[in-house]
Parts: structure tokens; C-alpha cells; sequence
């Protein structure tokens, strides 16, 4: 009996002593895992967040009708603390927390995008504008971009590209995008090509005005445009111009210009006429190795249809492609067309 009894309680000290380790080990995982989750949590605030208009506000919660605790403004940093889609939790360099719209603020991988997008847009030639009223800068090409600046009537400006109805525009060595309507792209340097009607006469057939070639030296009766004048110089580099996909953006130094060696020209649509649409449409293309002109496109355009019948025109063009080093190449290529009611 005294057996039975003894060999109970040493049964029983066994299960005491593995449920303590086993409770032990349990806390140890616990413990462990509770760690790992705060390590995760705190991460995101190391993250920073760049603003890109030119001035935000940091409100109390994530509304538009919140009070504001602080502002923020352009090149700025912000540390990233809870995000929520389209607003996120950030803290400034004075520690003062609150919520901001997320579209107005872009992490380094976005940053690292834009400015290599902008890169690529500044290699285009260039070309002078002038804003004709005052008007607002936006990060992208279109009005749901964050502003980021303004222009006033009269600023002269650097216009690269057209993107939709927006010029991309040098800005203090970056890129923005302003209203094309309110930015005169000037014909200084460019190639000009006059389109001239009465806007009595009947509307010209196909056949006689759109497929016609002609030589620059060619006047024609309803269109007429002056012998081709040499392009004002701009200064160049010492080296070789700057080259997007192997295209050059001017002839570089020493180089040969392409020379027309046959000009469609463009139709007057009766439309533009009976309204009485005249004024320069600027179109850019690429003058290939072998002659042809491509990737034409309308930088300044008119209405009625008048950029279009440029651009189309254009693109039929031959020509003696530039050379540079005694080897043809590939160069941008930019004409004024300027149509006129007589």
C-alpha cells in the first residue's frame, strides 16, 4: 500500500514539472511573437514621403473639411506613419502628426520615375514659347496632376513636348506642364512654309492641292511660300548633340542639314476657311537616313482640322538626310506652316 501511494506521487510531480515547461515554452512563443509584430508595425515609419505641390496642409483627420495642424511645402520630406489610400498619417521635422492626401505626395521608387521620365523629355529639341496669359503648372499632363507652380503672362518659356493638350516646359532644370492654349510656341528658327487662299474661291479638290509635290523653288497659284532660308544658328555643344534612341536632336558641329528635296503641301480645309481660321501650326518629325520623315507630330495646332492637314503633309516630304562625319543620320526636323486667308 505504502508502494501504491509513493509511486502516486512521484506520477504526480512528473505532471506538474511538464506542464510548468510546457507553460514556459508557451510564454517564450508568445513573447517572441508579440516582438515580431511590433518590429513590423514600427517599420513603415521609416519610410518618407516627398511633397510635390506647392504647398499642402496636414489636417487633424483624413478629410477635406478637417482642421488643419500644419503645412507642408514643395521638396519637402514627411514621414510615412499609417497609410490609408487616399490619405496617409505623416509626421513632419517638427514631430507634428496628422493626415494628408496621398496624390500629393510620392515615395523614392515614384521619384526616381519622374525624374527619369523627365530625362527623356529634356534630350527632345527644344523649342521657344511664350505664355500668352497667366496659368497654373502641373506634375503630369493634365489638370488632376498636383500643381506645382504657376506662370505669368508674358514669362518666356522652353517648350519639349506635347502631351495631349498640354506643353511639357522646363521649370527651374525639372519639367511641368502648363495649358497649351495658353503658351505661343514662337516660329524663330524653325523652317517656315506659307499655305495661302482666298476664302472666296471654291474649296480646292484633293487631287489638285494634297498630292502635288513640289520643290521649294515651286510657287504654286493659290499656296505660295518663299525660297527656304537658312535656319538661325543656335549654339551648340563641342561634342556631338545630345541623341535620344540614336535620333540627334540638332546636326551636331560640323555636320550637314537635311535639305527638302520635295515638299507635299498641305490643303486648306474649306471648313477653317469659311470660318475664317488662319495662323502657324509647328509639327516636328524625324528626318530618316534614307530621306523620309517620320514620327511627325503637331506641337502647335489650329482648329478645323488645320494641324492635321500639316502633319499628314509633312509626312510625305523627301529629303537629302543630314550627315555628320561624312555618314547620313537621324535628326529631328521641325516646320512652321503658316496658313493665310488673302
Amino acid at each position: 500500500m505504502a508502494d501504491s501511494q509513493t509511486r502516486h506521487g512521484r506520477g504526480l510531480v512528473v505532471v506538474i514539472l511538464l506542464g510548468v515547461i510546457f507553460f514556459a515554452l508557451l510564454a517564450l512563443i508568445l513573447l517572441k511573437t508579440g516582438g515580431g509584430k511590433s518590429e513590423s508595425k514600427d517599420a513603415p515609419a521609416s519610410e518618407t514621403l516627398m511633397v510635390l505641390p506647392m504647398r499642402i496642409r496636414i489636417r487633424t483627420e483624413p478629410h477635406a473639411r478637417a482642421p488643419v495642424v500644419a503645412t507642408a511645402t514643395s521638396g519637402e520630406r514627411l514621414t510615412l506613419v499609417e497609410d490609408r489610400g487616399a490619405w496617409v498619417k505623416v509626421q513632419t521635422s517638427d514631430n507634428l502628426t496628422g493626415w494628408a492626401e496621398r496624390a500629393n505626395l510620392e515615395r523614392a521608387a515614384e521619384q526616381q520615375r519622374r525624374v527619369a521620365r523627365y530625362a527623356a523629355i529634356r534630350k527632345l529639341p527644344p523649342l521657344k514659347g511664350v505664355a500668352t496669359e497667366r496659368t497654373q503648372l502641373y506634375a503630369g499632363p493634365g489638370i488632376f496632376y498636383p500643381l506645382v507652380g504657376e506662370l505669368a503672362d508674358g514669362n518666356n518659356v522652353t517648350v519639349f513636348t506635347r502631351d495631349h493638350d498640354f506643353y511639357a516646359i522646363d521649370k527651374d532644370g525639372a519639367i511641368a506642364y502648363a495649358d497649351v492654349d495658353a503658351i505661343d510656341v514662337s516660329a524663330s528658327g524653325s523652317r517656315q512654309l506659307d499655305v495661302q487662299t482666298s476664302s472666296a474661291e471654291p474649296p480646292p479638290t484633293a487631287t489638285s492641292t494634297d498630292t502635288v509635290e513640289a520643290p521649294p523653288a515651286v510657287a504654286d497659284t493659290a499656296m505660295t511660300e518663299p525660297p527656304p532660308a537658312e535656319p538661325e544658328p543656335t549654339p551648340q555643344p563641342e561634342e556631338p548633340a545630345e541623341r535620344t534612341a540614336s535620333v540627334y536632336s540638332a546636326v551636331p558641329p560640323g555636320g550637314t542639314q537635311p535639305e527638302e528635296l520635295a515638299r507635299v503641301m498641305p490643303r486648306y480645309p474649306a471648313a477653317a476657311r469659311r470660318a475664317g481660321v488662319q495662323g502657324p501650326v509647328v509639327v516636328r518629325g524625324i528626318v530618316r537616313r534614307d530621306g523620309t520623315i517620320d514620327n511627325v507630330e503637331v506641337i502647335r495646332d489650329l482648329p478645323y482640322g488645320l494641324g492635321d492637314e500639316a502633319r499628314r503633309a509633312v509626312s510625305r516630304w523627301t529629303f537629302r538626310p543630314a550627315t555628320y562625319r561624312g555618314e547620313p543620320i537621324d535628326v529631328y526636323y521641325t516646320v512652321t506652316v503658316n496658313f493665310r486667308l488673302q
